[in-house]
């Protein structure tokens, strides 16, 4: 019978039918999702990027509403590989978006294995490169006006002349804990948090080393939003600020 057998790197299968040998992977292939990272106790800028082997900027332009801070518990988008992760917005096409990050757009269409782009889909794009990051210019607080005083919430959970004292003034807040605690409990409690502005949200961020909360009273077409808030000029003072992605080391907002 014709058993078959090997002749040097070729077999040859029952009834001298040639088979070529299957190649089977020695390590797992790469993959092209984007990784969803949350931000631990101790974690920066710098130390996430090199974490994932990709550069500070790409992590930011990756998280356009991170610059120089993350905190626990924050959720970022890295890329799989050295490159930037880009949300797609409302009018977006591949060529606009590859010309936005300095790439043909045959690279995003392969890499992703999409043709379209709809709002919201999250693509990779490999080697991309961002707008230049300039230093952060933080606008000058507008000290307490009329319109800036407190709302008529009751507030007993916290003491007067703090921010979270004013936020718990302008709407309901049914947890306790500093400021930085904030996202977490109201989480607990059922109330959604993310990393967009809207109007009538708390703003959480790290601009202290216990936290700070502020409300949020209106977003603006360019991408701002504009706080209300007390004790970030002074002790129980009342001031408004227009902050711009990237300007505060933001924890989340709670909606």
């Amino acid at each position: 019978m014709n058993e078959g057998g090997q002749i040097s790197e070729v077999y040859l299968g029952r009834f001298s039918t040639i088979v070529k040998p299957l190649a089977i992977p020695s390590s797992a292939v790469p993959s092209h999702s984007v990784i969803s990272y949350t931000v631990s106790d101790g974690d920066t800028v710098a130390s996430v990027a090199q974490k994932f082997n990709i550069s500070v900027d790409q992590l930011r332009w990756s998280n356009p509403l991170i610059y120089d801070w993350v905190g626990a518990g924050q959720h970022l988008n890295i890329p799989p590989v050295a490159g930037v992760v880009y949300a797609a917005g409302k009018g977006d096409t591949m060529d606009s978006i590859a010309s936005s990050y300095h790439v043909d757009a045959d690279v995003i269409v392969e890499y992703n294995r999409v043709t379209e782009v709809t709002p919201g889909m999250l693509l990779v794009i490999p080697n991309g490169v961002g707008p230049e990051f300039k230093p952060i210019q933080y606008g000058r607080p507008i000290v307490s006006r009329a319109y800036d005083t407190p709302g008529s919430y009751s507030n007993g959970r916290f003491p007067w002349g703090y921010c979270t004292w004013y936020v718990a003034s302008k709407r309901p807040v049914p947890w306790i804990g500093n400021a930085y605690q904030w996202p977490d409990n109201a989480r607990a409690m059922g109330y959604q948090t993310g990393m967009t502005p809207k109007p009538g949200a708390i703003m959480a961020t790290w601009e202290s080393s216990l936290g700070h909360v502020a409300y949020v009273e209106a977003v603006n077409a360019d991408g701002s939003w504009t706080v209300s808030e007390m004790n970030f000029v002074g002790f129980g003072v009342v001031s408004r600020r227009t902050i711009k992605p990237g300007q505060v080391p933001l924890i989340a907002f709670i909606y």
